[in-house]
């Protein structure tokens, strides 16, 4: 016998990440306590590897339909609940949107046809990249779409509210989405980008420098619409905050230049010069037509409000 308490203080608080304290076994789950307007029902357990159990529940608030998973190993839990609405409790939002703003946060999507045909269950780090990639690379299949923020940051957490959303509309039509079928690559397959090559403010090793080091850093910056300086190379960034640069600017598929400022031998002294040139301490730096935005974190931030979006357009 085993039992979980959850509390909480209204309906909305079930669109968000929910903690539990359980100490469930897979296979023993027989209840769930709960404050009197919250009622759960047990879906089943799922056995994994290791001692780990994962008991998957459903539940409602009011006329809405959640799903979630608790996890626990041993005598330890993990005390976590994933909730997701089921997928036919979510609206359908029309593609491309006239009167909504997609959120640029992690989730889970169901793409529709014009015809309101399921065409393809997604999870991604940024519904509104991903919906914004699928507009772009295949409109023909984009009439609408559901989708609803997931807030937790581990991957684990988007998979298993996907595997709600498949499992809903597996059961109901017996059948995989045309896009999620094995071997469709349609929504997944990437096309591929043109590599640029690194900026260099300098041939090589041991060139006599005519100009200060700053004079290039300026013209680079005005030259270029999008410049990046990072640690490591476009393909190989050498630090967490440039790699997290870099992946919003592909996510976003904008077309930048990039400069590495660990290059002694091409770019020698900018690690430090750039700091003076743009006042600020740290690096990666990210300058839009001529004007410096800021770095990762200021740049994450600006994603979020969809303020990016206007300043590169």
């Amino acid at each position: 016998m085993a039992s979980a308490i959850c509390s909480v203080a209204s309906a909305s608080s079930f669109t968000r990440m929910i903690s539990v304290s359980s100490k469930a076994k897979s296979g023993h789950v027989s209840r769930i306590r709960s404050d009197a307007r919250v009622s759960f029902v047990r879906r089943g357990s799922i056995p994994t590897s290791s001692g780990l159990s994962c008991c998957s529940f459903s539940w409602r608030v009011g006329r809405k339909s959640y799903s979630g998973c608790s996890f626990s190993a041993g005598k330890y839990n993990c005390g976590i609940v994933c909730s997701v609405r089921k997928l036919g409790d979510v609206e359908h939002v029309e593609l491309p949107p006239k009167d909504t703003t997609f959120p640029a946060a992690p989730g889970i999507y169901a793409v529709y046809d014009k015809e309101g045909d399921l065409q393809y269950v997604g999870l991604t780090r940024r519904v509104s990249t991903s919906l914004d990639i699928h507009l772009k690379e295949n409109s023909e299949l984009c009439g609408s779409v559901k989708f609803e923020v997931i807030d937790a940051p581990e991957r684990a957490a988007l998979t298993d509210a996907w595997k709600v959303w498949m499992e809903e509309h597996i059961n109901i039509t017996g059948k995989v989405p045309p896009g999620n079928v094995s071997g469709n690559t349609t929504w997944t397959a990437k096309k591929p980008r043109r590599a640029k090559p690194d900026i260099l403010l300098t041939p090589g090793a041991h060139v006599k420098l005519n100009v200060p080091i700053e004079d290039l850093i300026d013209k680079v910056v005005k030259d270029c619409n999008v410049v990046v300086f990072i640690k490591g190379t476009r393909t190989a960034p050498q630090c967490g905050f440039s790699h997290r640069v870099l992946t919003i600017l592909n996510d976003l598929g904008i077309d930048y230049e990039t400069l590495n400022v660990l290059d002694e031998d091409h770019n020698p002294g900018v690690r430090e010069a750039i700091k003076k040139y743009s006042e600020w301490p740290t690096i990666p730096q990210v300058y839009v037509k001529g004007e410096f935005v800021g770095g990762a974190d200021v740049l994450d931030e600006m994603v979020q409000s969809g303020e990016i979006k206007q300043l590169l357009n």
